[in-house]
């Protein structure tokens, strides 16, 4: 009504609610993920009189949250990248930090072994230096168990986080789902969009952001569906998918990613997750943990291969052929769980100087067999019972024989590190003679100490120190790398940071000198009724006379 009472209400009733919301922003100055808000005051319908429009006052058009989508996307996008960044340098610093430390590094202990040899050499009869280069290669076997055993538990502790980060993700889905409905019955009852369940909802998301990578599409009812990874959907309008993370039955040092659909499908979704520290966990296990497993289990064999070899070529104290040094090492294969008994695999190592480190799965299906190299990805289709491939000879039974679905996991070098021993316990058994020769000759000590340059592995081009080496290096690179893109990542976050907080902070000085001014207009408002309410006195006394 346009009157100065009703003018003056509208005033008091506004500028009410404005300091409310200050205070509002005030209250939650250090409340995390909250967005600033302000008031729209919009001029009341104007009442017309003749051709005049009378004015009527002020209402609340709407309390606005200071919210640019730019610029939260750009922080959960830059919290999924640094947070994936951060974990994948701290696993690959401590890999670099075990490999390189010579307390650990297995090229000391390779220094040792070498010269208790030559010690051998010197003096090829003489017991106790013989003793002694049998207690270093205990050495040399103890630095590649311990190493890998010390690799084992960093993979342990990062299929525990991975198990984690799925609790985690479950319990956010859950949260953002919760707010989903939440949000849309709201806006649908009071058609206002709620704030306060909005930033909760984007603060959520940035969580999720930190253990794995989420991308969001908001819907028309104020919901938004929110995927993972590489476009895997977690939460749809008000329902939330569950994640779990189980060990992967053909190899235990790894975790498969299952998401669990509403009608109870499980897709496995392992090679799409990506981001935050799921991300992390699940490429730092691939490419630094079981990557430098392999590797170290193949310079085992490959030591221990090309040493018996060389060995067997010399004869001991007593003029007998030397035996194996070390214990041989036989390629691990481990069926599926749900093979049957018609299928047989085996594998045998041929030519140590053509592994590769790489691990292979066969597996017999459509009435065939396919051999597939797991770092790689290639396939090859098998026929007849048996091929060798990098060093490696693969035994298995036709196709024809063995039933669809039996899989096999071959893994040549995988546990060479876990699995090194010396063979010989009498060091009269150490062959330091030439073959047929005078058993205080020191020819074959002296081939067995050329090992330690010979080009034996790596297709003949690197000795065992090339190859040792060529690991740390590899692992001293990804943590460079690693490093350097936490800097960054860090910093790009701190920026986007910045520049989301400047927007949708709350700034203190700002809201006070909006308290000022919103109660000086109150105090304002409240005069204009105090004039409305002398006027309809001065009205009153006038017409009781």
């Amino acid at each position: 009504m346009a009157d100065i009472l009703g003018i003056g209400t509208s005033a008091l009733n506004s500028l009410q609610r404005a300091m409310s919301t200050t205070g509002h922003n005030i209250a939650n100055v250090n409340t995390e993920g909250y967005s600033r808000q302000s008031v729209n005051f919009v001029t009341s319908e104007p009442e017309y009189s003749g051709r005049a429009a009378l004015g009527t006052g002020v209402r609340i058009g709407s309390i606005e949250r200071a919210y640019d989508q730019f610029l939260t996307s750009d922080v959960q996008n830059k919290t999924a990248s640094s947070s994936y960044a951060n974990s994948f340098a701290q696993t690959a610093g401590r890999v670099d930090n075990l490999l390189a430390d010579p307390a650990t590094s297995v090229a000391s202990a390779m220094d040792t072994f070498f010269a208790s040899m030559e010690a051998v050499a010197n003096s090829p009869t003489s017991l106790p230096e013989r003793q002694v280069m049998l207690a270093e290669a205990e050495t040399l076997a103890q630095r590649f168990q311990y190493l890998d055993a010390r690799l084992d538990d960093f993979g342990d502790e990062l299929n525990s986080r991975i198990k984690f980060s799925t609790i985690e993700i479950n319990q956010l889905g859950q949260t953002i789902a919760d707010l989903n409905n939440e949000i849309a019955r709201v806006t649908a009852s009071t058609g206002v969009a709620p704030n306060d369940l909005l930033d909760q909802r984007d603060l959520a998301i940035t969580e999720l952001s930190g253990f794995v990578k989420t991308t969001t599409q908001l819907q028309g009812d104020g919901s938004l569906n929110v995927f993972i990874g590489r476009g895997q959907p977690l939460v749809v309008g008000g329902r939330a998918e569950q994640m779990t993370a189980v060990p992967d039955p053909l190899n235990d040092n790894a975790s498969l990613i299952y998401l669990t659909a509403g009608d109870s499908i499980q897709s496995d979704v392992t090679s799409y997750m990506s981001g935050g520290e799921l991300g992390a966990a699940l490429d730092a296990s691939a490419t630094v943990i079981e990557s430098t497993r392999r590797d170290l289990g193949l310079l085992a064999v490959g030591i221990i291969e090309t040493f018996n070899a060389q060995h067997a070529q010399g004869d001991d104290l007593n003029g007998i052929v030397g035996g194996d040094f070390f214990v041989p090492i036989t390629p691990a294969v481990t069926g599926g769980d749900t093979n049957s008994t018609n299928s047989v695999v085996s594998a045998q190592i041929t030519d140590a100087a053509q592994l590769t480190g790489d691990s292979y799965q066969l597996e017999y299906s459509g009435g065939g067999a396919t051999l597939r190299n797991l770092t790689t990805g290639q396939n090859q289709v098998l026929t007849g019972t048996s091929i060798t491939i990098e060093g490696v000879q693969i035994d298995f039974t036709a196709a024809g024989a063995a039933t669809d679905g039996d899989r096999f996991l071959i893994e040549p070098t995988a546990f060479g590190a876990s699995a090194i021993n010396v063979a010989i316990e009498d060091p009269v058994d150490i062959a330091a003679a030439a073959s047929n020769g005078n058993v205080g000759d020191n020819s074959n000590m002296l081939a067995l100490i050329e090992l330690r340059d010979a080009k034996t592995l790596a297709g003949s081009d690197e000795s065992y120190y090339d190859f040792y080496n060529g690991v740390v290096i590899d692992v001293a690179v990804q943590t460079r790398r690693a490093n350097s893109s936490a800097t960054t990542e860090n910093a790009l976050l701190s920026s986007a940071q910045g520049r989301q907080s400047s927007v949708q902070g709350v700034n203190l000085d700002e809201e006070a000198a909006n308290l000022i001014r919103y109660q000086q207009a109150y105090q304002a408002a409240a005069q204009i009724i105090a004039v409305a309410n002398e006027a309809f006195d001065t009205v009153l006394r006038a017409t009781a006379r």
